[in-house]
């Protein structure tokens, strides 16, 4: 007996893993660079405390820099099929 699974079930746990990846990746360090911002550099009493879309353009311009410094590269290649 073959186990079938119905399209809008397959779809909602492609979607569940899609938001779980998104979460992990994007999210996740997001937060932690506000909640570490927020307690650390605050604390030094110097800077005041940052929201989440700081926390956003911190993010990406950490990954612009790590990107530019040549620490990872992002490279896409492609077979000619002839």
């Amino acid at each position: 007996m073959r186990l079938q699974v119905p399209a809008l079930g397959a779809a909602v746990v492609f979607t569940l893993l899609g938001m779980g990846v998104v979460g992990l990746f994007v999210v996740l360090p997001i937060a932690c660079i506000q909640w570490t911002w927020n307690s650390v550099v605050t604390s030094l009493g110097v800077l005041p405390l940052i929201n989440v879309w700081q926390a956003v353009l911190l993010y990406l311009a950490l990954a612009t820099f790590v990107y530019l410094t040549g620490i990872v590269r992002i490279e896409f290649e492609a077979e000619n099929l002839d």
